[in-house]
């Protein structure tokens, strides 16, 4: 067998995922004499996916326990810390990290949660640099001076805890938890006819997915007439998929919207195919399957990309498919021909849905709340 070494570029990106920190929880030693959670207070930044994915459902369950959202920017001066249990999501910044720094002796616990391969992203090559620059400044720099406070650490896949894992502290599983609202049936059932809406939503971090994706859907737009097709693209991207040849009165290139306003979109307007495609790699290796959550709210049958990801929560009906421009062609051919197949796959990832709920954790993981009896 020939053994191919890596280009001296990817070594030097190992390199630097290598030598990136990562949270490391150095005050779990005092648990035991920490108090009983009374409040809770979560700081991220607002709104976004990690919080509607993760921790939304949860909070609901917590019944009359005061729950205190506050965004990066926002001051802490009106917090009481007696008896505060702390959920930092991915990012912090210097005056709330001094905040906490000031009164941890009063604070039942600071949990750390992540549900992206941070590192990876930083020494990868899709992202933008910007992106990147925000990735070190919130989520990196203060990390050193974040661990020495924290007494929990959330992942949001085994896969992931494995990149953060040391044997000095436990990390926990935070499993995707989507609301029951997320489930509903397609709004527009009988589509025999009419156009169908095939979309591809993701960000510039999936540029490999993005340019995986357009021959193939250059290819099934020219089969298919009946097909629209919507893409969330900026910069560079958006002319790349311009470039496509696809007539303009059937591509929709639409720039990347605030987390509020695609939840809002994705809520109002639905799709009929949605393509989900995973390619190996670092950064992919770690997500969880939360793009089920966004296909079910639309009504949509997806075309999945057979990996680990998604194959955790993978019910009977879905397409699951290899990583093949043929295969994915086949893939559209079917649901774009064939109603009845194309109703199985959405109501299979509806189905998705509760079995992700059903093997999801409501409670967080470790927190005593005072007067709060344990969830299951």
């Amino acid at each position: 067998m020939i053994m191919l070494r890596p280009s001296p570029m990817q070594s030097l990106r190992d390199v630097i995922y290598g030598s990136i920190p990562r949270p490391q929880p150095s005050a779990t030693s005092v648990d035991s004499i920490r108090p009983l959670a009374k409040r809770l207070l979560i700081l991220s930044r607002y709104p976004n996916p990690s919080v509607s994915y993760y921790l939304d459902e949860r909070i609901k369950a917590l019944a009359d326990i005061p729950v205190i959202f506050k965004g990066l920017d926002d001051g802490l001066g009106d917090v009481d810390c007696e008896g505060l249990f702390v959920i930092i999501c991915r990012y912090i910044k210097e005056p709330q990290l001094r905040w906490l720094e000031r009164r941890r002796e009063s604070l039942a616990g600071v949990a750390y949660f992540v549900d992206d391969d941070i590192p990876a992203i930083i020494a990868g090559d899709e992202a933008p640099w910007l992106y990147k620059f925000r990735l070190i400044n919130s989520a990196i720099r203060p990390l050193p001076r974040l661990s020495r406070l924290l007494t929990h650490l959330w992942a949001s896949t085994e896969h992931l805890a494995g990149t953060l894992a040391n044997s000095a502290h436990k990390i926990d599983i935070l499993a995707p938890m989507p609301a029951k609202s997320a489930w509903k049936s397609a709004k527009n059932a009988d589509k025999t006819t009419a156009p169908l809406k095939m979309i591809y939503h993701a960000t510039g971090i999936h540029r490999r997915e993005h340019e995986f994706l357009m021959p193939i859907v250059r290819s099934a737009m020219n089969k298919h007439e009946n097909l629209h097709f919507e893409v969330f693209a900026d910069r560079s991207l958006a002319d790349q998929w311009r470039r496509q040849r696809i007539e303009p009165g059937r591509i929709t290139i639409s720039p990347q919207l605030p987390w509020s306003s695609y939840l809002a979109r994705t809520t109002d307007q639905g799709a009929d195919i949605a393509l989900v495609p995973l390619l190996a790699g670092r950064t992919n290796d770690s997500r969880a399957d939360t793009k089920r959550i966004d296909i079910s709210r639309m009504g949509a049958a997806a075309i999945f990309s057979r990996c680990t990801t998604f194959a955790r929560c993978a019910v009977d009906g879905e397409l699951h498919i290899g990583n093949r421009p043929q295969e994915w062609l086949m893939a559209i051919d079917q649901l774009a021909e064939d109603e009845a197949r194309r109703l199985a796959a959405r109501d299979a990832t509806l189905q998705s849905i509760e079995k992700m709920r059903q093997s999801a954790m409501l409670a967080f993981p470790g927190i005593r709340f005072d007067g709060l009896d344990d969830m299951a």
